[in-house]
């Protein structure tokens, strides 16, 4: 059984990223603002506008600001005017109206680097090479918001995925009739309970969880997840903020699932996503998941020597002489690599 993690870099290096056909490319955390002012459908000019004009109001005209820094400032900001009171410049109603904005931008870059027309999401090659060679026994757990990998899940999962079972939601009820959509996003043969399991640890532009804080919460699954109509799209997603939700709601059996796995995983894959040590949440789900010494293979796809240099240190409680570890550089590499290649 491998687990397959992705990260920002996964989807960066999917085979209809070409900045000479579409110069807004899939965000990185570094690069998102970039991105952002490469959108070009005028209707999210407005919401565009607003978070460049939110971001200089916080860190001046000539920014230098990931989107973690921003979501976090924003965060600590509306915890700070919570204690020392709103007689100053800054209001709570008004940053949690940055903070809206901020992930509708999200939405709006994932949607113009996406989707061929503003609504078709374009198919990823590579990523459905990586579902081929998966089995059903296999989990990946992603941390990326759009939902490429579960495009490529429907189309050539056949008999190996099924979106009722494999999201890792909890089913209540006869059937799960708390979870609704899941059938466009299953195949046309779907796998029943022994899926694959995909974990997106931080939500996803598709999910939409309601009655989150009761016994029994609902989740919708949204078939044209980034197209944004009248109004804000909705959808529920863990903001890269300090504080992350993982332990409550929907999110807190995602993640003790994605620990299990992870604890029970012989050969861990690691697709463009750095374990950076500003996500202290991820590492630490890492650090203490991972059995000691049982990993047989470690493969890194990933082109930053500093990445690779993090995931084997957070990882390096998994690792002993025996473990094999291999290195792609992108992940056209690695899906062109026989499974033979990098598993023992």
């Amino acid at each position: 059984m491998a687990v397959i993690v992705l990260g920002a870099g996964a989807t960066r290096g999917a085979s209809f990223v070409d900045p000479k056909v579409n110069p807004c490319l899939p965000p990185l955390d570094s690069d998102f603002y970039s991105q952002l002012q490469r959108v070009r459908d005028p209707k999210h000019r407005v919401t565009i506008d607003q978070v460049i004009e939110d971001t200089v109001e916080l860190f001046g005209v000539n920014f230098k600001v990931t989107a973690e820094t921003m979501f976090t400032t924003l965060e600590h900001t509306s915890r700070m005017v919570e204690t020392t009171g709103e007689n100053r410049d800054y209001r709570r109603a008004d940053l949690n109206e940055k903070r809206k904005r901020l992930q509708q931008a999200i939405a709006a870059v994932l949607e113009e680097s996406i989707c061929r027309d503003g609504r078709t999401p374009t198919a990823c090659e590579f990523h459905e090479d990586l579902v081929s060679m998966l089995r059903p026994s296999d989990r990946i757990i992603s941390f990326n918001y759009d939902c490429v990998v579960d495009h490529a899940l429907r189309t050539r999962g056949n008999g190996k995925w099924d979106a009722h079972y494999g999201y890792g939601f909890a089913l209540t009820g006869r059937g799960g009739r708390n979870l609704t959509g899941d059938a466009y996003w299953s195949p046309t043969k779907p796998a029943g309970k022994k899926t694959i399991k995909l974990l997106k640890l931080h939500g996803s532009l598709h999910f939409v969880v309601t009655k989150d804080d009761t016994p029994r919460p609902t989740v919708h699954l949204k078939e044209r997840p980034y197209t944004r109509q009248n109004g804000d799209l909705r959808f529920t997603i863990i903001p890269p903020e300090s504080r992350k939700r993982y332990d409550t709601g929907v999110f807190s059996k995602m993640w003790k699932s994605a620990g299990d796995e992870i604890h029970r995983a012989r050969t861990l894959v690691v697709i463009g996503y750095s374990l950076p040590p500003t996500d202290m949440h991820s590492t630490a789900l890492f650090r203490i998941s991972t059995r000691r010494e049982w990993l047989r293979s470690l493969v890194i796809v990933n082109p930053d020597p500093d990445a690779r240099r993090r995931t084997r240190d957070v990882l390096q409680r998994g690792m002993s002489r025996e473990t094999r570890v291999v290195v792609f550089d992108s992940l056209a590499e690695f899906v062109a690599a026989d499974r033979k290649v990098w598993e023992r």
